[in-house]
């Protein structure tokens, strides 16, 4: 969901272990997190990175650095009804570069979702928002020369839940709307913001049995509809496709503090005017793992068809894995990091020749310390590597190396 996405993909962070409550769940006071508010708590951060990128501009020729300051402000409001739940959330990640001003961003997200208990084990969850986030030099399927490109986004997402004895389904659809705005050249290879500007709708169900109250398998087709405003590119093509996909998965609650989730399956993507089919295997893992009490394991594995930002190019296959950590050193002192793989498989577009098989890759590494001055103030330094190439560097593909060393201070009540 939209709350999960990255807000500010321009610049590294490694999140600090999720320690507040459940919605729903008591509300805490003293030394703890969230601020009682009548039938709901408040839980307000404030997140500031003060650093140093050495390659701003993600590039092997004369690498520009800059000192650097990120701000990420949250505020969540949760329900603590006995039954429903609300939860409205608002935060932002604003990037300052000293010597780069090009490359500042400011990023946002506004969200409401919540669930609506119908009877036990019946009920409707919904969700609302509205995005702002930025396409940042060094990551996928970017295609502008200098300053990024800025994206809006509003998704809707209804959902529906029954659960039978030990059989249950979730009847889910969503609709996201896209808005692009171009702020530098793009390169010759690119699509301009108006090309781009499209909606995106989804229908899927989720089928499954519970084995115990701690393992349950479920299977998990669904259908999409890609939408593009303007019907004819700036490239003359037609992008409008629909797809389908099916997955088959398990989820596992290996603990009071551990449980994951994965599945697989096969998804495909057809473009109508063209009539030609991009399909892949699919793939997903994701949860908590804390099997070892010092040690907390986040995996993340997932695999996608994306629509592309180049004319030569018709959607490329995104393929992420990665698993961050929190580790309790000796209170109170915490080490932080995270390792992740992305790669970008790129499909020609249909009827241009000439165009080569591409497929860039990203690696991102980081490892940083926090000491935790009160359970709500924490501080220490970070330092993330990142790297990223391609098969075809002479058509633009991705080809640097970046560091960034910062001091984090993080403030939650």
């Amino acid at each position: 969901t939209p709350a999960k996405e990255t807000l500010d993909q321009q610049t590294p962070h490694v999140d600090l272990p999720d320690v507040t409550p459940a919605a729903g769940g008591a509300v805490q006071r003293g030394d703890e997190l969230g601020i009682s508010v009548g039938a709901f708590t408040l839980y307000p951060m404030v997140d500031l990175s003060l650093g140093y990128d050495d390659n701003v501009f993600a590039t092997t020729a004369a690498p520009v650095g800059s000192a650097i300051a990120v701000v990420r402000p949250s505020l969540e409001l949760r329900s603590e009804w006995s039954n429903h739940m609300l939860r409205l959330l608002a935060n932002g990640g604003f990037g300052y570069y000293a010597s780069a001003p090009t490359q500042n961003f400011q990023n946002y997200l506004i969200q409401a979702d919540g669930r609506l208990d119908i009877r036990t084990d019946f009920y409707a969850t919904g969700l609302i928002a509205f995005r702002r986030s930025t396409e940042a030099l060094g990551t996928p399927n970017v295609s502008f020369a200098q300053q990024p490109t800025v994206v809006d986004s509003f998704p809707i997402e209804l959902s529906l839940y029954q659960r039978f004895n030990r059989v249950f389904y979730q009847l889910t659809a969503s609709a996201t709307r896209y808005w692009y705005y171009d702020y530098s050249t793009i390169t010759a290879l690119g699509l301009p913001a108006a090309s781009r500007d499209r909606t995106e709708y989804e229908e899927k169900i989720r089928i499954g049995y519970e084995f115990s109250d701690n393992v349950s398998f479920f299977i998990s087709p669904g259908l999409n509809q890609r939408v593009y405003v303007d019907t004819v590119n700036a490239a003359g093509q037609q992008r409008d496709s629909t797809g389908w996909n099916i997955g088959v998965g398990a989820s596992v609650a290996l603990g009071p503090k551990s449980s994951l989730e994965g599945s697989v399956g096969l998804t495909s993507q057809t473009y109508i005017a063209t009539n030609t089919t991009t399909s892949a295997t699919t793939f997903s893992l994701a949860g908590t793992w804390n099997g070892y009490e010092p040690l907390t394991l986040r995996p993340a594995l997932m695999r996608t068809i994306n629509e592309s930002a180049l004319a030569n190019y018709q959607n490329y296959v995104s393929t992420v894995a990665g698993i961050d950590f929190t580790y309790d050193i000796h209170y109170p002192w915490k080490a932080v990091g995270g390792i992740s793989y992305n790669t970008a498989d790129y499909t020609p577009a249909s009827g241009v020749s000439g165009v080569n098989p591409r497929t860039d890759y990203f690696v991102k590494a980081s490892l940083g310390l926090l000491y935790e001055v009160r359970p709500q103030y924490s501080i220490g330094p970070l330092y993330e590597y990142s790297q990223g190439w391609s098969s075809d560097v002479l058509a633009g593909g991705p080809q640097y190396s970046r560091n960034f060393f910062s001091i984090r201070l993080v403030a939650r009540r």
